[in-house]
């Protein structure tokens, strides 16, 4: 895998488990931006699964060249959600009535 549409495809799969960690994370009760990069989840712990998702799915991105630090990862996903705030309703199309 080496084109960009592949690199491309391997970071949205990352950018995706990181959105199911972090929302169980708020889910949780826990500050998602603040604790993620740090967590150790107890062995049969859902975040821990998520977790480890997370990070099979970064170190893939990582192997053919899509690397994102901790802080770029956080800002993108405090974008998404700004982003899913301003469009409740879903993704705005221009054939909307």
């Amino acid at each position: 895998m080496s084109n960009e549409k592949e690199r491309g495809q391997l970071g949205d799969i990352m950018m995706r488990e990181f959105g199911e960690y972090a929302t169980a994370l708020v889910e949780a009760g826990r500050d998602w931006a603040v604790v993620w990069p740090t967590a150790a989840w107890p062995p049969e712990s859902r975040l821990r699964w998520l977790h480890g998702r997370f990070l099979l799915a970064r170190e893939c991105a990582a192997a053919v060249g899509r690397r994102f630090t901790d802080a770029e990862i956080t800002q993108f996903h405090r974008e998404h959600l700004a982003y899913l705030a301003a469009f409740p309703g879903g993704t705005p199309s221009l054939t909307d009535g």
